[in-house]
């Protein structure tokens, strides 16, 4: 169920990142209002988020969005990473699989916060760790 949860939370971040107007609507609409329609549709976010899944985005928010990798783990398509951020505190990030070595610096952009997340294929428990998109090897 978890995952399922992780899987609908996943895509509501890349949803909220790469969405886009059709195009199809924009052809049958007069040019004179085009503009002002398509401002208040960019407005307005095209999947809406359960509470819980709001409240993991808004706790992401003010947490690091880069760090060294200290330990890495590849399973079921994600890589996890523990980072340090320069804060006392490390952080558990899971990010869609990419080629990464411990002591590489490693960015992110948006994340979700998920707490007692227990991973079937790791077969452990993260009492935290941020769902990140876009992550990256920093240059």
């Amino acid at each position: 169920m978890k995952q399922l949860y992780i899987l609908a939370l996943g895509t509501a971040l890349l949803s909220l990142v790469a969405c886009s107007d059709s195009d199809d609507d924009k052809s049958s609409q007069p040019a004179a209002t085009a503009p002002a329609q398509q401002t208040q549709q960019a407005q307005q976010p095209s999947t809406k988020l359960s509470p819980t899944q709001q409240q993991a985005i808004d706790d992401a928010k003010g947490m690091p969005k880069q760090g060294v990798v200290k330990t890495m783990l590849h399973s079921s398509g994600y890589t996890y990473m523990d980072v340090d951020t320069g804060n006392d505190k490390s952080v558990w990030i899971a990010a869609a699989m990419m080629r990464i070595k411990i002591g590489d610096t490693v960015k992110w952009t948006d994340a979700a916060v998920m707490r007692n997340f227990k991973s079937s294929s790791l077969h452990r428990t993260f009492d935290e760790i941020l769902f990140v998109s876009n992550a990256s090897v920093a240059q």
